[in-house]
């Protein structure tokens, strides 16, 4: 009888282990699909309006955020890329606060209020270019696009107002500003005369000119050491004069910048210029000049309005902490950027 009785048992738990396995496989089952509607939901529970940060009382929406992170995309690490962009909306919201101090914000600094003037700007273009009227620009910006171009126009308007108010200058103070500046902005291109010996751009070209170069700084000269037979040099002389500069920017670019350098008697390495290979030695330089004060009194005023714009901006910054109340890519704890 307990012979008759084993099959029966063996059988019984063959059925009891595989609904053992069926049920493992369903709460795998279940635990996934469990995971991947958690996935869902925490990715629909970010809206573009879900507040991300902030700055003092002003809300940082997630769609401004992803905005302007799309921007950055390609110049930061992926590691990089989220710390990056809550710097640059600590920064351009700040201009945005600061213009909304002057009373000269184009409107509220949400993202819903950005996007009702950028869907209003391409309505009246495109109503416009209906009606065969100028467009200036686009037709139709993409976010993106508008979102620069009234970042852009907000910070001109900022600047033209700080310029008569908190950054007025007198002349006096733009004369100082002028002196500060004038060697890097106002010089003009000073007579350059240059000698030169010249060869075949090639390997056997660069050996004659490194050859020759030794022995111009033992004292031969240029036109003594063209002149000889079968050298395969070339001297000549040549002037790069101030009204001629930019054309001989565009004509001879690695040998004006090359004596943009030397002063008299300094003498260059070989250099390449299309199909020759030269020295050139610098023989006299004009005396540096300036475009005079007067002519060039606006633009001492932008440049100085600049400068006092960007270290103000970095004073305000410095000043302001972003306060991120949730992380935009991950959860986590509420954080503070200074």
């Amino acid at each position: 009888m307990g012979k008759k009785n084993t099959p029966g048992l063996k059988t019984n738990g063959k059925k009891k282990r595989f609904a053992r396995i069926i049920v493992v496989s369903a709460l795998i089952v279940t635990a996934a699909a469990a995971a991947a509607g958690f996935a869902r939901y925490k990715s629909s529970s970010v809206t573009e309006y879900t507040v991300v940060a902030s700055i003092g009382n002003e809300p940082i929406q997630y769609g401004e955020f992803a905005l302007v992170r799309d921007m950055l995309r390609s110049t930061a690490k992926p590691e990089e890329l989220d710390a990056k962009t809550l710097e640059r909306v600590k920064e351009l919201k700040t201009e945005q606060l600061w213009a909304k101090e002057k009373g000269l914000a184009a409107g509220g600094l949400g993202f819903g209020d950005f996007e009702k003037r950028w869907r209003q700007e391409n309505a009246r273009r495109k109503a416009a270019a209906d009606h065969g009227e100028p467009v200036y620009g686009p037709v139709s910006y993409d976010q993106a696009g508008y979102y620069r171009y009234e970042q852009s126009n907000l910070q001109l308007r900022l600047k033209e107002a700080l310029a008569g108010q908190d950054f007025a200058a007198g002349d006096a103070e733009l004369q100082a500003a002028y002196e500060r500046m004038k060697d890097d902005r106002f010089m003009r291109p000073s007579k350059i005369r240059l000698q030169l010996l010249s060869a075949e751009n090639s390997e056997s070209g660069a050996g004659k000119l490194n050859r020759a170069a030794a022995r111009l700084k033992a004292g031969e000269d240029f036109e003594s050491l063209a002149g000889q037979a079968d050298s395969g040099l070339a001297a000549e002389a040549r002037w790069f004069e101030p009204a001629d500069r930019k054309a001989d920017a565009e004509r001879y670019p690695a040998l004006l910048q090359e004596a943009e350098g030397l002063q008299p008697g300094q003498m260059s390495g070989v250099i390449g210029e299309g199909e020759r290979l030269y020295i050139i030695r610098c023989t006299e330089r004009g005396k540096a000049e300036y475009e005079p004060f007067e002519d060039v009194k606006e633009r001492v005023r932008i440049l100085y309005t600049d400068e006092r714009y960007a270290a103000e901006l970095a004073t305000r910054m410095s000043r302001t902490e972003i306060i991120v109340t949730k992380p935009p890519s991950s959860e986590g704890e509420t954080g503070i950027i200074k």
